[in-house]
């Protein structure tokens, strides 16, 4: 994978570090939307129920997927299939006292005696995505880099939340099977933790991809028995260790091109909210992005939320950077492929995608796209490379799902006789 990329000197490429400013609370949202796909509501969930903070609202099959929970005192205005709606009201002396019920059920995770599975189980049960947490690996690096250009809660975590991360450190380390635990972090932060070695990596993006994190420390590309983390997550495992209530809350950057900070918010608050909170205006021919400016998602509505996974909402100014457009062919000028970290053709992704030849894709290694976001920057005919390729990729899941099905069969009535014993019966008599 490439390191270096000698045409980003354009400095909104630097990872920035030096930011130490400790983190703001954010609003006590009016509204909020949490995510319900794949979940399955709590019995006694429905439209007009009356909810309370940390409130169990529902469910996901997977292990690895946190409940969802109310972070408001409110009643629900709306349930769809993708989302739960929560409108803030002032709460009754019930709500009152339920919520007074779940602060004193507190769970002391730092003195409990489980650990891999069974304490992933209790991490759960608290809104906790596990996925990367108990990866299955030897070494365990944390990413401490901020994730995109513009983002900046990293070094502040590191150096303001030391209680936090000590604690989330210390569950990570029975939640994970890894015999050693790295952290990496900017080469020019000097940042010295007394029971966790610390990797220096190089700050300019897109060194903060995980893939080029792992290369930087190892000096090793995909080496085996090598898991890694972000440090947003080890911060919200931290964050329930030492409360011991459900997690309801994401640190996130809101920012535009004069304006940033750091927040610590309710998880489903809605973008128009936290806009209005940073005073932030967004005028006509801005673009709208929750994640980070390079790796994040347009918006195409205020009332869009943020799940406890976000870690940014920016406003791109009209007129900073060029507008894709949507249907502009490829003119083969070769600047994405000149970019690529993963020494990748995105031309060819892209235009495979666009035509629906995904399974071309797999033979132009499409896996190994790192989703930096760099080709779509410099592409000079403005096309969406990356998010061409995040729909090959996600196409290519499906079909892979889809092969794993096996043919139902219908099953024989009791006392005949399966499909395959009734010919090797009649074979036989014959």
């Amino acid at each position: 994978m490439k390191e270096l990329f000698q045409m980003l000197n354009d400095p909104r490429f630097h990872l920035l570090y030096g930011v130490t400013q400790r983190f703001s609370t954010g609003p006590e949202p009016q509204l909020v939307r949490l995510n319900r796909e794949g979940f399955k509501l709590v019995e006694g969930v429905t439209k007009k129920t009356l909810v309370h903070p940390r409130m169990r609202l529902a469910v996901h099959p997977s292990p690895l997927k946190g409940d969802a929970f109310s972070p408001i005192f409110g009643r629900i205005s709306e349930i769809n299939e993708r989302s739960i709606f929560v409108e803030a009201v002032e709460p009754n002396e019930e709500q009152r006292l339920a919520a007074e019920a779940v602060e004193k059920d507190k769970v002391d995770l730092l003195a409990l005696p489980e650990r891999g599975a069974e304490l992933g189980k209790i991490l759960k049960g608290l809104g906790l995505n596990t996925r990367s947490l108990g990866q299955d690996c030897k070494t365990l690096i944390i990413n401490g880099l901020n994730p995109d250009p513009g983002v900046t809660w990293a070094e502040p975590m590191l150096l303001t939340h030391l209680d936090n991360l000590k604690a989330g450190l210390e569950v990570l380390r029975r939640l994970s099977p890894a015999e050693k635990i790295l952290l990496a972090v900017p080469k020019e932060m000097r940042l010295h933790y007394h029971d966790i070695e610390v990797a220096h990596v190089p700050s300019q993006y897109p060194a903060s991809v995980n893939a080029l994190v792992v290369k930087a420390v190892t000096g090793k590309e995909n080496p085996e028995g090598v898991g890694i983390v972000g440090l947003h997550n080890v911060w919200s495992l931290g964050r329930v260790a030492r409360t011991g209530l459900p997690l309801i809350e994401t640190v996130l950057t809101i920012g535009s091109f004069e304006h940033s900070g750091n927040y610590i918010v309710k998880e489903g608050s809605t973008i128009g909210e936290l806009l209005h909170f940073a005073n932030i205006e967004l005028k006509n021919g801005d673009t709208l992005v929750r994640g980070g400016p390079l790796r994040g998602e347009s918006l195409d509505r205020l009332d869009r939320s943020v799940t406890k996974g976000s870690t940014g909402v920016f406003v791109v100014e009209a007129g900073t950077i060029p507008p894709m457009q949507g249907h502009s062919p490829c003119i083969n000028c070769g600047a994405c492929v000149l970019i690529c970290p993963a020494r990748l053709s995105p031309s060819f992704l892209s235009r495979y995608a666009e035509f629906a030849l995904h399974e071309r894709n797999r033979a132009e290694h499409i896996e190994c796209c790192l989703e930096c976001g760099l080709c779509g920057y410099v592409c000079i005919a403005r096309r969406p490379v990356l998010q061409y390729i995040r729909l090959s990729k996600h196409k290519l899941a499906q079909a892979d799902a889809a092969a794993k099905l096996q043919e139902l069969r219908p099953v024989p009535a009791e006392g005949a006789a399966a499909p395959e014993a009734a010919t090797a019966a009649k074979q036989g008599g014959e």
